[in-house]
């Protein structure tokens, strides 16, 4: 391997702690992949949590692979170097198991360049009895996972604390029946069928009407018609914290901890708030044991959830970290709950920035989209930033929702406006005021949300309504606009809603070294179809396999109950 790509993983290495290295010999080697850079992998805490979980195992060694740095990739071109674990700096290919941790469908085709740098053949049918077992987890496993699923032995679907113990001993018992040559064949796979939460895409087959709409999904053999979620009953037996911590990652100062699982709120567009119920709190008195065991390695905590200041015992939580001596950070916090006793916890804990997520700029369009958060609740989070001296506030927003006018976009601004007026007003703790920050992204429909069916708003238009937005603030001082490129959602729309002939063009990008836009330009299919067509309500999905436990007909109820109504067709 190349010296300097060496070097360089001996520096991130030196900078951790908690790092796990275990001898290979004799034990299951798992290749625990996040297709995207280090700093972002590095501040994940679900893959965080796997690669404890695996490593618990005392037969497993588990190690880490990333996406190198665009900089290193020169390197790796010219050395030949495949992709190397970090611990042990084995190729990819060395690997008995190599699983993705997938959260964001925009590393769909970071994993199958991963694969080709490694000389993984990409799909099942291609690969040699020496190769490893390819799979994948993570929120996008169980939200739709069928446009990498032709690249993927098999998919977790639901949370994978448990079930990652389950996976190894299947391979175990099937490698004992056959041997280590044939650790990719039936065997494995015959074992892996009955575990609750495994999907064998190749067990399926897919058919389509002649318009291109999906007509069945037939399951062969046998396995389950539908593939139900795992889902963990005792979040309390498994902790949720990153005790593996480095200066590297985004969030790399905190030791993360995660509260819950789920969010109860229901708000239309979010996938999380509904793959992941039901919600399931972790007790205080489990989190009290988790916190003085972060005290031992880090001064600062991170809360982690879909909703952290929902949390029932908040106010108790937050005394108890205070009590340790713990400073805190919350991501994002609801407006309307929002405490005194809450934000000054976040002060005392070294908070500069506070975010809420209003979404929208108008009161009409938050009930639409089920986030019925009044302007006044906006205004009194404004008080509570200046009252305790947090001298900033962050605000995302959404653009391209259904249902949204020209006057909701124009009402952005306004509204920023308005809160800025608040915001200036001297703190009483003597901290002048900093900056507004506006973070806007474009509304993608994702699967198992009432906006399932919606269709995504043309590239063209969400670009005119970021301009008419920022030409809206220019008038204000210390008001920053930030905004992710609406081409890049559109990405994310087709892929979110895709199917299995969507991963032509993944591999088509994969072996542009990710280029999508050309691959987009190169392949035969119809994005569009999949990012911009509006559903009709009774449609076989993509999805409609899987059982994340959200009920279909509550979906269409809430669907209805938001008004929509047809949307245009649209050009990516």
């Amino acid at each position: 391997m190349s010296w300097n790509l060496k070097a360089k993983a001996d520096r991130l290495l030196a900078d951790e702690t908690g790092t796990v290295r275990k001898d290979w010999g004799g034990r299951v080697s798992f290749a625990l992949v996040y297709p995207n850079t280090y700093t972002v992998g590095m501040s994940n805490l679900g893959f965080q949590t796997i690669y404890r979980q695996l490593n618990a195992l005392p037969d497993v060694v588990c190690e880490r692979v990333f996406l190198p740095d665009p900089e290193d990739l020169p390197e790796y071109r010219r050395t030949g170097t495949p992709p190397l674990s970090l611990e042990s700096k084995r190729p990819l290919a060395d690997f008995d198991l190599v699983g993705f941790s997938l959260t964001y469908e925009g590393d769909y085709v970071n994993a199958l360049r991963l694969l080709r740098m490694g000389g993984i053949p990409l799909r099942p049918d291609a690969r040699r009895p020496s190769d490893p077992v390819v799979l994948m987890g993570g929120v996008c496993a169980f939200a739709n996972p069928e446009p990498i699923a032709p690249f993927m032995d098999f998919v977790v679907v639901g949370e994978g604390e448990e079930i990652v113990g389950e996976i190894v001993a299947a391979y175990r018992e099937a490698v004992g029946a056959v041997g280590v040559a044939d650790r990719r064949r039936d065997a494995l796979w015959d074992r892996l069928a009955p575990i609750p939460g495994i999907y064998l895409p190749h067990r399926y087959t897919v058919s389509h009407h002649p318009d291109g709409r999906i007509a069945a999904v037939e399951p062969r053999g046998d396995v389950p018609a539908i593939v139900r979620k795992r889902r963990l009953q005792r979040v309390d037996e498994f902790r949720t914290i990153s005790l593996l911590r480095t200066p590297n990652a985004e969030y790399g100062h905190l030791a993360l901890l995660e509260v819950g699982k789920g969010c109860g709120r229901g708000c239309r567009f979010c996938l999380e708030g509904q793959v992941y119920r039901p919600v399931r709190h972790r007790s205080l008195e489990a989190l009290r044991q988790t916190i003085q065991q972060i005290k031992q390695e880090a001064g600062r905590v991170g809360l982690v959830g879909a909703c952290v200041s929902d949390y029932p015992w908040i106010g108790g939580l937050m005394q108890i970290l205070n009590e340790e001596g713990l400073e805190v950070s919350i991501s994002s916090i609801r407006a309307d709950s929002l405490t005194e006793e809450l934000v000054a916890g976040l002060r005392r804990g070294g908070h500069r920035t506070l975010t809420v997520a209003p979404e929208t700029g108008t009161e009409r369009l938050r009930r639409v989209i089920r986030k019925e958060i009044p302007d006044e609740q906006l205004y009194e989070a404004c008080a509570l930033v200046r009252a305790h001296g947090i001298p900033n506030l962050k605000c995302y927003f959404m653009i391209g929702l259904p249902t949204e006018t020209e006057a909701d976009v124009e009402a952005i601004p306004d509204l920023a406006a308005r809160l800025l007026e608040r915001l200036r007003v001297p703190s009483p703790a003597g901290e002048p005021f900093g900056r507004l920050t506006l973070s806007i992204s474009s509304f993608v429909p994702k699967p198992w949300t009432p906006f399932q069916w919606a269709a995504f708003d043309p590239v063209s238009r969400l670009e005119a309504k970021l301009r008419r937005i920022k030409a809206g603030v220019r008038r204000l001082a210390n008001v920053r606009v930030l905004h992710e490129n609406p081409r890049e959602a559109y990405l994310q729309a087709m892929l979110a809603r895709g199917d299995r002939r969507v991963g032509d063009f993944l591999e088509r990008a994969a072996a542009l070294d990710g280029d999508w836009r050309t691959a987009l330009r190169e392949w035969p299919g119809d994005a569009d179809f999949y990012a911009c067509r509006e559903r009709a309500l009774d449609e076989v999905l993509p999805w409609d396999h899987l059982d994340v436990g959200v009920k279909k007909a509550n979906l269409v109820r809430e669907h209805q109950r938001a008004g929509l109504s047809a949307q245009p067709a649209c050009a990516g």
